[in-house]
């Protein structure tokens, strides 16, 4: 049994912690995809995303490149999509039946309420430890605020 680091990140903020993650670790690491990707372009992703988010989309992802059976901590990644976990990121949550996960959410000044969201969508996953990491808005080129020793003060705890 070991560490997995499982996430979904559109624009790479996310993606860069979840590596960074694996590396202190020593976790695996798999990317949760829709199985539609979205647009490669911002303000598509940010429309349809918003579209999703407010009607309760859900949407279908691929079968991961890994058995969640295998592991005895899964560390999940996700950005923040309007107050809410995106579409994609709900529909595995709903359908892989975890027990218990950590949590980390990037976000860019519009935080959500991780054990909300988590009882929200997946009512019987209990989130054993979550972090919160702010980058500056996509709009600009992203950069982390959430100073690094922070976070890699909470991965420690991983």
């Amino acid at each position: 049994m070991g560490k997995l680091v499982l996430y979904f990140s559109e624009f790479g903020n996310t993606e860069s912690i979840a590596k960074r993650i694996a590396e202190k670790t020593g976790a695996d690491i798999c990317r949760i995809e829709p199985v539609e990707p979205y647009p490669e372009n911002l303000q598509e992703v940010m429309e349809i995303g918003r579209t999703e988010t407010d009607n309760g989309t859900l949407r279908p992802v691929k079968q991961l490149e890994v058995d969640l059976s295998e592991y005895d901590k899964v560390i999940l990644g996700l950005p923040t999509w309007w107050y809410h976990l995106p579409p994609c990121v709900g529909y595995f949550l709903k359908n892989a039946a975890l027990e218990r996960i950590s949590v980390f959410v990037t976000n860019s000044g519009v935080p959500l309420s991780i054990s909300d969201e988590m009882k929200r969508v997946s009512p019987s996953t209990y989130v054993e430890s979550s972090k919160i990491i702010e980058f500056t808005p996509l709009v600009e080129p992203s950069r982390l605020v959430t100073p690094l020793d922070e976070i890699d003060a909470w991965i420690e705890t991983l």
